[in-house]
């Protein structure tokens, strides 16, 4: 239950960052998902049942905070969390560049459902609004996740060297600072 609380708690945060800090610093409403990025992280090093619930209680909370429609981001948080879930199985979760990839991926899958539930629940202009912003939040998201990749292995590397982060035990050489 308590990696549950933290995961909860760390999805808070980066859900106040990026609703309320995050867009001071970035120009035309462009900030990274960092939720997506939790969300991809998720379904490479949890279970569905664990996964499926924090990923559809942070987008409800997303929904709350910065979303059009209640249980839009849910159902497209969810539905992403899925996707990554069911490609983890045939992949080797424990590599970071996977892990970049799939944020890469899990943001094109993320926008494509917000389009389609968008339109399903008339959302009139929203589809173009996503679809022109498709490209560089997939590259902003890109970047963040790259940049909580080494704050993550540097938090483990000198704070915690005994806690083992999942999905961090192996980490490549080029994250080392």
């Amino acid at each position: 239950m308590t990696r549950i609380g933290g995961y909860f708690a760390l999805g808070y945060l980066f859900m106040v960052l990026q609703t309320a800090v995050l867009p001071w610093f970035f120009p035309f409403h462009f900030t990274p998902d960092l939720i997506l990025v939790l969300i991809v992280y998720l379904g490479l090093n949890e279970g569905y049942l664990r996964g499926s619930l924090l990923a559809y209680l942070l987008g409800s909370l997303m929904d709350v905070f910065a979303g059009y429609y209640l249980g839009l981001y849910g159902l497209a948080l969810l539905a992403t969390f899925l996707a990554v879930r069911g490609a983890a199985g045939r992949l080797n979760t424990e590599s970071s560049m996977l892990l970049l990839f799939m944020v890469f991926c899990g943001t094109l899958v993320e926008g494509l459902l917000l389009i389609i539930l968008g339109s399903l629940a008339d959302a009139g202009p929203l589809w173009l609004l996503i679809a022109s912003r498709l490209g560089p939040q997939a590259l902003l998201n890109l970047v963040a996740a790259w940049v909580l990749l080494r704050i993550a292995a540097g938090v483990q590397r000198r704070m915690a060297p005994r806690l083992q982060i999942p999905g961090l035990q192996r980490l490549d050489s080029r994250y080392e600072p």
